[in-house]
Protein backbone atom coordinates (compact mmCIF):
# COMPACT_ATOMS: atom_id res chain seq x y z
CA UNK A 1 0.00 0.00 0.00
CA UNK A 2 1.74 2.96 -0.97
CA UNK A 3 1.83 5.57 2.28
CA UNK A 4 0.48 8.84 2.26
CA UNK A 5 2.47 12.12 1.93
CA UNK A 6 3.40 13.53 5.14
CA UNK A 7 2.60 17.01 5.78
CA UNK A 8 4.24 19.48 8.39
CA UNK A 9 1.30 22.19 9.07
CA UNK A 10 2.51 25.54 10.68
CA UNK A 11 -0.75 27.53 12.18
CA UNK A 12 -0.33 29.91 15.41
CA UNK A 13 -4.16 29.90 15.20
CA UNK A 14 -5.63 26.59 15.56
CA UNK A 15 -8.33 25.19 17.55
CA UNK A 16 -9.35 25.55 20.70
CA UNK A 17 -8.42 29.09 19.91
CA UNK A 18 -11.74 30.89 18.76
CA UNK A 19 -10.89 32.62 15.61
CA UNK A 20 -12.35 32.32 12.06
CA UNK A 21 -8.88 31.83 11.01
CA UNK A 22 -8.56 28.66 13.31
CA UNK A 23 -12.00 26.88 12.10
CA UNK A 24 -10.27 27.61 8.29
CA UNK A 25 -7.33 26.13 8.46
CA UNK A 26 -8.17 23.25 10.88
CA UNK A 27 -10.86 22.38 8.30
CA UNK A 28 -8.46 22.29 5.55
CA UNK A 29 -5.87 20.20 6.73
CA UNK A 30 -8.16 17.52 9.09
CA UNK A 31 -9.47 16.73 5.17
CA UNK A 32 -6.37 16.57 3.28
CA UNK A 33 -5.31 12.94 2.33
CA UNK A 34 -2.45 13.07 3.82
CA UNK A 35 -0.62 11.99 7.19
CA UNK A 36 -0.24 15.88 9.09
CA UNK A 37 1.62 16.86 12.07
CA UNK A 38 0.34 20.68 12.87
CA UNK A 39 2.28 23.14 14.88
CA UNK A 40 0.17 25.73 16.58
CA UNK A 41 0.39 27.89 19.25
CA UNK A 42 -1.22 28.30 23.07
CA UNK A 43 -1.86 31.54 23.89
CA UNK A 44 -3.54 32.07 27.06
CA UNK A 45 -4.80 34.87 26.38
CA UNK A 46 -6.80 34.00 23.41
CA UNK A 47 -10.20 33.34 23.60
CA UNK A 48 -11.02 29.48 23.98
CA UNK A 49 -14.08 27.70 22.39
CA UNK A 50 -13.96 23.60 23.04
CA UNK A 51 -17.00 23.20 20.63
CA UNK A 52 -14.72 23.90 17.50
CA UNK A 53 -12.17 21.12 18.28
CA UNK A 54 -14.08 18.53 18.91
CA UNK A 55 -13.49 14.98 17.03
CA UNK A 56 -10.31 16.93 15.08
CA UNK A 57 -7.62 14.88 17.04
CA UNK A 58 -8.39 11.81 15.14
CA UNK A 59 -7.52 12.88 11.36
CA UNK A 60 -4.63 14.18 12.15
CA UNK A 61 -1.23 12.67 12.66
CA UNK A 62 0.03 14.54 16.39
CA UNK A 63 -1.03 17.90 16.88
CA UNK A 64 2.00 20.35 19.05
CA UNK A 65 0.76 23.13 20.87
CA UNK A 66 3.46 25.44 21.65
CA UNK A 67 2.76 28.15 24.26
CA UNK A 68 3.29 31.56 23.20
CA UNK A 69 4.95 33.75 26.36
CA UNK A 70 6.91 37.06 25.12
CA UNK A 71 7.09 37.97 28.71
CA UNK A 72 8.52 36.88 31.75
CA UNK A 73 5.79 35.06 33.88
CA UNK A 74 6.69 37.54 36.65
CA UNK A 75 5.12 40.55 34.96
CA UNK A 76 2.13 41.99 36.42
CA UNK A 77 -0.99 41.21 34.15
CA UNK A 78 -2.47 44.86 33.69
CA UNK A 79 1.14 45.76 31.96
CA UNK A 80 1.23 42.81 29.72
CA UNK A 81 -2.64 43.78 28.39
CA UNK A 82 -0.79 47.30 27.64
CA UNK A 83 2.34 45.64 26.02
CA UNK A 84 0.12 43.34 23.81
CA UNK A 85 -2.55 45.45 22.91
CA UNK A 86 -0.63 48.74 22.45
CA UNK A 87 2.85 48.63 21.82
CA UNK A 88 3.67 45.01 20.32
CA UNK A 89 1.49 45.83 17.20
CA UNK A 90 3.33 48.56 16.67
CA UNK A 91 6.88 47.58 16.78
CA UNK A 92 6.79 44.25 16.01
CA UNK A 93 6.85 43.54 12.15
CA UNK A 94 4.93 41.76 10.75
CA UNK A 95 2.98 41.27 13.87
CA UNK A 96 3.41 40.23 17.60
CA UNK A 97 3.94 36.22 16.73
CA UNK A 98 7.25 36.69 15.49
CA UNK A 99 8.75 36.07 18.78
CA UNK A 100 6.74 32.88 18.88
CA UNK A 101 7.73 31.72 15.14
CA UNK A 102 11.51 32.04 16.85
CA UNK A 103 10.63 29.35 19.60
CA UNK A 104 8.72 26.88 17.13
CA UNK A 105 11.87 26.93 15.23
CA UNK A 106 14.12 25.93 17.86
CA UNK A 107 11.40 23.78 19.31
CA UNK A 108 10.30 21.72 16.09
CA UNK A 109 14.54 21.28 14.83
CA UNK A 110 14.80 19.39 18.41
CA UNK A 111 11.69 17.36 18.25
CA UNK A 112 12.30 16.86 14.28
CA UNK A 113 16.07 15.53 15.13
CA UNK A 114 14.47 13.24 18.00
CA UNK A 115 12.43 11.55 16.38
CA UNK A 116 13.89 12.05 13.22
CA UNK A 117 10.27 13.17 11.37
CA UNK A 118 10.71 14.57 8.10
CA UNK A 119 7.73 15.56 6.22
CA UNK A 120 7.35 15.56 2.44
CA UNK A 121 5.92 19.14 2.15
CA UNK A 122 5.73 21.75 4.34
CA UNK A 123 2.53 24.34 4.56
CA UNK A 124 2.73 27.48 6.64
CA UNK A 125 -0.77 29.56 7.28
CA UNK A 126 -1.12 33.60 7.71
CA UNK A 127 -2.59 35.37 9.42
CA UNK A 128 -0.56 36.05 11.34
CA UNK A 129 1.76 36.47 8.55
CA UNK A 130 4.77 35.74 11.15
CA UNK A 131 3.94 31.88 10.39
CA UNK A 132 5.30 32.21 7.03
CA UNK A 133 8.44 33.67 7.77
CA UNK A 134 9.10 30.12 9.45
CA UNK A 135 8.62 28.49 5.95
CA UNK A 136 11.30 30.69 4.65
CA UNK A 137 13.77 29.30 7.12
CA UNK A 138 12.22 25.91 7.07
CA UNK A 139 13.05 25.89 2.90
CA UNK A 140 16.55 27.33 3.60
CA UNK A 141 17.16 24.66 5.80
CA UNK A 142 15.69 21.90 4.38
CA UNK A 143 15.03 22.26 0.67
CA UNK A 144 11.63 20.66 1.06
CA UNK A 145 8.60 21.72 -0.55
CA UNK A 146 6.48 24.29 0.84
CA UNK A 147 2.98 25.93 0.20
CA UNK A 148 2.33 29.22 1.72
CA UNK A 149 -1.69 29.50 2.34
CA UNK A 150 -2.83 33.30 2.97
CA UNK A 151 -6.07 33.99 4.09
CA UNK A 152 -5.68 37.75 3.71
CA UNK A 153 -3.92 39.90 1.83
CA UNK A 154 -0.52 40.83 3.52
CA UNK A 155 1.65 44.02 2.39
CA UNK A 156 -1.67 45.52 0.51
CA UNK A 157 -3.71 45.50 2.78
CA UNK A 158 -5.90 48.60 4.05
CA UNK A 159 -5.72 47.96 7.41
CA UNK A 160 -2.03 47.59 8.16
CA UNK A 161 -0.54 51.37 8.47
CA UNK A 162 2.43 53.40 8.59
CA UNK A 163 4.79 53.28 5.92
CA UNK A 164 8.02 51.64 7.91
CA UNK A 165 5.77 48.53 8.55
CA UNK A 166 4.37 49.05 5.04
CA UNK A 167 7.93 48.73 3.81
CA UNK A 168 8.83 45.66 6.04
CA UNK A 169 6.09 44.21 4.96
CA UNK A 170 6.42 44.24 0.82
CA UNK A 171 10.15 43.19 1.88
CA UNK A 172 8.77 40.23 3.83
CA UNK A 173 5.66 39.00 1.15
CA UNK A 174 8.31 39.59 -1.90
CA UNK A 175 10.75 37.38 -0.13
CA UNK A 176 8.08 34.87 0.94
CA UNK A 177 6.17 34.46 -2.69
CA UNK A 178 9.71 34.28 -3.79
CA UNK A 179 10.27 31.55 -2.02
CA UNK A 180 7.14 29.37 -1.56
CA UNK A 181 6.43 26.57 -3.87
CA UNK A 182 2.98 27.45 -3.99
CA UNK A 183 0.89 30.28 -2.58
CA UNK A 184 -2.90 29.84 -2.01
CA UNK A 185 -5.20 32.99 -1.65
CA UNK A 186 -8.66 32.53 -0.67
CA UNK A 187 -9.98 34.66 -3.45
CA UNK A 188 -9.03 35.89 -7.28
CA UNK A 189 -9.25 39.70 -6.13
CA UNK A 190 -6.84 39.22 -3.72
CA UNK A 191 -4.13 37.29 -6.10
CA UNK A 192 -4.87 40.37 -8.43
CA UNK A 193 -4.56 43.04 -5.82
CA UNK A 194 -0.72 40.81 -4.24
CA UNK A 195 0.50 39.84 -7.54
CA UNK A 196 0.15 42.85 -9.84
CA UNK A 197 3.90 44.12 -8.22
CA UNK A 198 5.14 41.17 -9.03
CA UNK A 199 6.36 39.82 -12.67
CA UNK A 200 3.78 37.95 -14.24
CA UNK A 201 6.29 34.74 -14.21
CA UNK A 202 5.38 34.32 -10.82
CA UNK A 203 1.47 33.76 -11.32
CA UNK A 204 2.66 30.02 -12.44
CA UNK A 205 2.47 29.11 -8.70
CA UNK A 206 -0.11 30.84 -7.59
CA UNK A 207 -3.57 29.06 -6.59
CA UNK A 208 -7.11 30.31 -5.75
CA UNK A 209 -8.76 28.22 -2.99
CA UNK A 210 -11.63 30.05 -0.94
CA UNK A 211 -12.78 28.97 2.67
CA UNK A 212 -15.12 25.99 2.81
CA UNK A 213 -18.15 24.92 5.51
CA UNK A 214 -18.99 21.57 6.97
CA UNK A 215 -22.06 20.19 5.37
CA UNK A 216 -21.86 17.57 8.51
CA UNK A 217 -22.21 20.38 11.58
CA UNK A 218 -25.60 21.37 10.06
CA UNK A 219 -28.72 19.59 11.04
CA UNK A 220 -31.77 19.29 8.60
CA UNK A 221 -33.96 18.71 10.99
CA UNK A 222 -33.10 22.27 12.25
CA UNK A 223 -35.68 25.39 10.69
CA UNK A 224 -36.63 28.60 11.29
CA UNK A 225 -39.83 29.00 13.13
CA UNK A 226 -42.83 29.61 10.96
CA UNK A 227 -44.69 32.60 13.27
CA UNK A 228 -42.11 35.40 12.24
CA UNK A 229 -39.24 35.98 9.79
CA UNK A 230 -35.90 35.87 10.93
CA UNK A 231 -33.05 37.99 10.01
CA UNK A 232 -29.78 37.92 11.87
CA UNK A 233 -26.04 39.01 11.74
CA UNK A 234 -23.60 36.52 13.39
CA UNK A 235 -20.27 38.26 13.64
CA UNK A 236 -18.27 41.11 15.78
CA UNK A 237 -17.46 44.87 13.99
CA UNK A 238 -14.12 46.46 13.55
CA UNK A 239 -12.10 48.83 11.84
CA UNK A 240 -14.31 50.71 9.17
CA UNK A 241 -17.41 48.09 9.42
CA UNK A 242 -20.21 49.72 10.78
CA UNK A 243 -24.17 48.44 10.94
CA UNK A 244 -25.01 52.49 11.02
CA UNK A 245 -25.94 51.87 7.24
CA UNK A 246 -28.72 49.06 7.60
CA UNK A 247 -30.08 50.98 10.93
CA UNK A 248 -30.42 53.90 8.59
CA UNK A 249 -32.30 51.99 5.48
CA UNK A 250 -34.73 50.30 8.27
CA UNK A 251 -35.78 54.10 9.67
CA UNK A 252 -36.19 55.02 5.61
CA UNK A 253 -38.34 51.82 5.05
CA UNK A 254 -40.63 52.35 8.01
CA UNK A 255 -41.07 56.17 6.38
CA UNK A 256 -42.22 54.64 3.18
CA UNK A 257 -43.72 51.43 3.31
CA UNK A 258 -43.92 50.71 7.43
CA UNK A 259 -46.20 47.23 6.85
CA UNK A 260 -43.18 45.60 6.10
CA UNK A 261 -41.66 45.57 8.90
CA UNK A 262 -44.11 43.80 10.32
CA UNK A 263 -44.03 40.72 12.28
CA UNK A 264 -40.51 40.62 11.46
CA UNK A 265 -37.30 39.66 14.00
CA UNK A 266 -33.83 41.30 13.69
CA UNK A 267 -31.01 40.26 15.66
CA UNK A 268 -27.33 40.68 15.80
CA UNK A 269 -25.41 37.96 17.15
CA UNK A 270 -21.99 39.08 18.73
CA UNK A 271 -19.77 42.30 19.62
CA UNK A 272 -21.39 45.42 18.83
CA UNK A 273 -19.46 47.33 21.45
CA UNK A 274 -19.36 50.93 20.75
CA UNK A 275 -22.11 50.86 17.98
CA UNK A 276 -24.59 50.19 20.84
CA UNK A 277 -24.37 53.86 21.08
CA UNK A 278 -25.12 54.36 17.30
CA UNK A 279 -28.22 52.39 17.36
CA UNK A 280 -29.35 54.76 19.50
CA UNK A 281 -29.69 57.48 16.99
CA UNK A 282 -32.13 55.39 15.25
CA UNK A 283 -35.48 54.83 17.24
CA UNK A 284 -37.03 52.04 14.37
CA UNK A 285 -33.83 50.45 14.90
CA UNK A 286 -33.44 50.82 18.13
CA UNK A 287 -37.48 49.18 18.49
CA UNK A 288 -36.96 46.27 16.25
CA UNK A 289 -33.51 44.98 16.76
CA UNK A 290 -32.26 42.65 19.40
CA UNK A 291 -29.36 42.53 20.11
CA UNK A 292 -27.09 39.49 21.55
CA UNK A 293 -23.69 38.73 22.87
CA UNK A 294 -21.54 36.48 21.37
CA UNK A 295 -21.93 32.77 21.39
CA UNK A 296 -20.18 29.41 20.99
CA UNK A 297 -19.11 28.51 17.27
CA UNK A 298 -21.70 25.64 17.35
CA UNK A 299 -24.44 27.43 18.82
CA UNK A 300 -23.35 29.95 15.77
CA UNK A 301 -24.24 27.68 13.34
CA UNK A 302 -27.55 26.94 14.87
CA UNK A 303 -28.20 30.40 15.06
CA UNK A 304 -28.22 30.60 11.23
CA UNK A 305 -30.19 27.41 11.05
CA UNK A 306 -33.20 29.12 12.74
CA UNK A 307 -32.73 31.80 10.53
CA UNK A 308 -34.69 32.44 7.10
CA UNK A 309 -31.89 35.35 6.17
CA UNK A 310 -28.47 36.10 6.58
CA UNK A 311 -26.19 39.08 6.16
CA UNK A 312 -23.37 40.63 5.68
CA UNK A 313 -21.77 43.92 6.26
CA UNK A 314 -18.31 45.20 4.90
CA UNK A 315 -16.50 48.46 5.22
CA UNK A 316 -16.98 50.98 2.29
CA UNK A 317 -14.56 50.64 -0.23
CA UNK A 318 -13.65 50.77 -3.82
CA UNK A 319 -12.90 47.16 -4.33
CA UNK A 320 -12.90 44.40 -1.29
CA UNK A 321 -10.96 41.26 -1.73
CA UNK A 322 -11.80 40.18 1.69
CA UNK A 323 -13.58 36.77 1.35
CA UNK A 324 -15.49 36.81 5.31
CA UNK A 325 -15.15 33.41 6.81
CA UNK A 326 -18.80 34.00 8.02
CA UNK A 327 -20.21 33.85 4.42
CA UNK A 328 -18.96 30.95 4.18
CA UNK A 329 -20.45 29.69 7.15
CA UNK A 330 -23.89 31.26 6.30
CA UNK A 331 -23.38 29.31 2.50
CA UNK A 332 -23.14 26.42 4.35
CA UNK A 333 -26.39 26.91 6.66
CA UNK A 334 -28.17 27.31 3.01
CA UNK A 335 -30.84 30.10 4.19
CA UNK A 336 -31.23 33.03 2.07
CA UNK A 337 -28.16 36.18 2.48
CA UNK A 338 -27.91 39.62 1.16
CA UNK A 339 -24.74 42.08 1.83
CA UNK A 340 -24.12 45.27 2.55
CA UNK A 341 -20.30 45.09 0.83
CA UNK A 342 -18.24 47.21 -1.83
CA UNK A 343 -17.61 45.42 -5.10
CA UNK A 344 -15.40 42.33 -4.44
CA UNK A 345 -15.25 38.73 -2.92
CA UNK A 346 -19.01 39.00 -1.21
CA UNK A 347 -20.40 40.26 -4.57
CA UNK A 348 -18.96 37.93 -6.27
CA UNK A 349 -20.07 34.90 -4.20
CA UNK A 350 -23.44 36.37 -3.81
CA UNK A 351 -23.69 36.80 -6.76
CA UNK A 352 -22.79 32.94 -7.78
CA UNK A 353 -25.88 32.05 -5.61
CA UNK A 354 -28.35 33.95 -6.25
CA UNK A 355 -28.13 36.85 -2.73
CA UNK A 356 -28.47 40.18 -2.55
CA UNK A 357 -25.69 42.70 -2.78
CA UNK A 358 -25.90 46.30 -1.84
CA UNK A 359 -22.74 49.21 -1.44
CA UNK A 360 -21.92 50.88 2.12
CA UNK A 361 -22.08 53.77 0.51
CA UNK A 362 -25.53 53.72 -1.33
CA UNK A 363 -28.20 53.66 0.83
CA UNK A 364 -30.90 53.79 -1.58
CA UNK A 365 -29.25 51.08 -2.78
CA UNK A 366 -29.52 49.22 0.31
CA UNK A 367 -33.07 50.31 1.32
CA UNK A 368 -33.68 48.25 -2.08
CA UNK A 369 -32.13 45.07 -1.07
CA UNK A 370 -33.82 45.13 2.31
CA UNK A 371 -37.11 45.97 1.07
CA UNK A 372 -36.62 43.26 -1.65
CA UNK A 373 -36.53 40.80 1.61
CA UNK A 374 -38.74 41.88 3.57
CA UNK A 375 -41.54 41.67 0.75
CA UNK A 376 -40.43 38.24 -0.05
CA UNK A 377 -39.32 37.09 2.67
CA UNK A 378 -36.87 34.61 0.75
CA UNK A 379 -35.25 31.66 3.02
CA UNK A 380 -32.86 29.99 1.09
CA UNK A 381 -30.66 30.78 -1.81
CA UNK A 382 -31.72 30.11 -5.25
CA UNK A 383 -28.35 28.44 -6.56
CA UNK A 384 -26.13 25.86 -4.91
CA UNK A 385 -23.37 26.60 -2.89
CA UNK A 386 -21.30 23.18 -3.22
CA UNK A 387 -18.26 24.68 -4.69
CA UNK A 388 -17.69 26.06 -0.89
CA UNK A 389 -17.97 22.42 0.66
CA UNK A 390 -15.00 21.01 2.83
CA UNK A 391 -14.14 18.03 0.63
CA UNK A 392 -14.08 19.92 -2.49
CA UNK A 393 -11.99 22.25 -1.40
CA UNK A 394 -9.44 19.78 0.32
CA UNK A 395 -9.33 18.54 -2.60
CA UNK A 396 -8.57 21.03 -5.09
CA UNK A 397 -5.60 21.87 -2.30
CA UNK A 398 -3.93 17.90 -2.07
CA UNK A 399 -4.20 18.42 -6.27
CA UNK A 400 -1.89 22.02 -5.69
CA UNK A 401 0.15 20.14 -3.16
CA UNK A 402 0.71 16.40 -5.48
CA UNK A 403 1.50 19.05 -8.41
CA UNK A 404 4.02 21.03 -6.06
CA UNK A 405 5.65 17.48 -5.36
CA UNK A 406 5.94 15.93 -8.73
CA UNK A 407 7.42 19.48 -9.84
CA UNK A 408 10.10 19.20 -7.02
Amino acid sequence: MKSKIKILALSYYFPPMASAQSIQILRIIANLDASVVVLCGDDAWEMKDETIITGIEHPLEHIIRLPFRPFNDKLPKFLEYRLRRYVFPRICFPDPQRTWIKQAGKYLWEWKNKIKYKPDLLMTFGTPMSDHLFGLEFKKRTGIPWVAHFSDPWADNPFNSGILKMRVNRRLERHVISMADAVIFTSPETVDLVMKKYHPTWRNKVFYVPHSYDSALFDEAVKPPEDRYVIRFIGNFYGARSPGPFFEALEVISRIEPGLLENIYIEFIGSLCIHKELLEKYPVARRIIRIAGTVSYIESLRLMQTAHCLFVIDAPAELSVFFPSKLVEYLGAGRFIFAISPKGATERILNEVGGLVADPSDVKAIVNVITNVLRHRPGSLPLPAINYEKKKVAEEIMKIIKNVLERS
